[in-house]
């Protein structure tokens, strides 16, 4: 779904959200990912460690949004790759993996290194 004019991206445009934003930075500067491999980086962005839009319902992704213990200050490539790891995790990703394995498996068997 597009953010644009989703649930989500409405959440976000508020002041209420700008301000939890700029509370999550300034209570925590630094990239928190990047400190965990000991590295002192700038966070710049702030991410929903549970997605927003997973919520299914308006209720619950207000609470998610608005969620202090749901948000991690992160650098830029942090974030991207945080949203990276959640796409691997998606329903499609995992069907595209599935068919690449079960193609790897066929190649194998038809070789004569399978099962049969």
């Amino acid at each position: 779904m597009s953010r644009n004019g989703s649930a989500y991206h409405r959440l976000l445009n508020t002041s209420r959200w700008r301000e939890l934003r700029a509370r999550q930075l300034s209570c925590h500067p630094l990239c928190e990912d990047c400190m965990k491999m000991g590295l002192i980086i700038p966070a710049t962005e702030v991410h929903h460690v549970v997605p927003v839009e997973s919520a299914g319902d308006r209720e619950r992704m207000t609470r998610l949004a608005y969620d202090p213990g749901n948000l991690v200050s992160l650098c830029p490539t942090c974030h991207t790759e945080r949203h990276r790891q959640l796409r691997s995790h998606s329903a499609s990703e995992k069907r595209r993996r599935a068919k690449e394995e079960a193609a790897a498996f066929w190649r194998k068997v038809e070789k004569g290194g399978g099962i049969f």
